[in-house]
């Protein structure tokens, strides 16, 4: 059975969700370092998205129901040619599914959003299920 979105590998942009407070805190310098969200410095690493993986990620992190999101949640695109070399890594998760993490603080933080809804973000049937690669190119089921 075929993946039935693109290799997240592929991808040319990486999306960054925040939170409203999130987003309030961003630096308004270009020159100021960001070190991303209190969950990305506690992990150690700027979580990101592919566009195919934004409905789940949203569904799982950012409902209404979660008292820490509200209700819009800002999300941010971030070219991956210009994230510097060597920070942006592939990692697999626990499920095996593989997502774009940028390891180490950015010298320019995400400026423009598309803001959201959180009543508006896709919901994902959880009987559906994908094949996609994991990082050692074995297909997994998400």
């Amino acid at each position: 059975m075929a993946c039935s979105y693109p290799d997240p590998r592929g991808a040319t942009v990486l999306y960054k969700i925040l939170t409203s407070a999130e987003a309030e805190a961003l630096p308004t310098s270009p020159s100021t370092v960001w070190h991303g969200s209190s969950l990305d410095i506690k992990d150690g690493f700027l979580h990101a998205s592919t566009v195919h993986q934004l409905p789940i990620t949203l569904q799982r992190f950012f409902t209404p129901e979660n008292p820490e999101v509200g209700d819009t949640v800002h999300i941010y695109a971030m070219q991956i040619d210009q994230i510097p070399e060597g920070k942006l890594r592939w990692d697999e998760i626990k499920s095996g599914e593989v997502f774009g993490h940028v390891y180490g603080a950015l010298t320019q933080p995400p400026t423009s959003a598309s803001i959201v809804p959180t009543t508006a973000t896709p919901r994902v049937s959880s009987s559906s299920t994908r094949t996609c690669p994991s990082r050692s190119g074995q297909k997994i089921h998400t």
